[in-house]
């Protein structure tokens, strides 16, 4: 017999990395005080700047170390965290 309760048995690990994407503004021959707002989608920086125009820039994408991971969870089939097994 199980020691869990019924739903309650891990079923799922998840892990978790970080990853940065970057764009430079020199090399992309932007002065930021030029810059009226920005946003980045999908790895995309999108900038509207002060003189009215708009301009989409495509970012240098690190590479992502996957040797350990950022945190880690332990879940239920319900994806609910599992007591005692997590350490975040």
């Amino acid at each position: 017999m199980s020691d869990w309760l019924d739903g309650t048995k891990p079923k799922y690990i998840e892990c978790l990395y970080t990853t940065a994407i970057e764009f430079d503004l020199e090399e992309l021959d932007i002065d930021y005080d030029t810059i009226k707002d920005y946003h980045i989608k999908y790895g995309t920086l999108y900038v509207e700047f002060k003189d009215g125009t708009s301009e989409s820039y495509e970012g240098n994408q690190r590479e992502t170390d996957y040797k350990w991971a950022t945190s880690e969870g332990v879940f239920d089939e319900s994806w609910t965290l599992v007591e005692g097994l997590n350490w975040w």
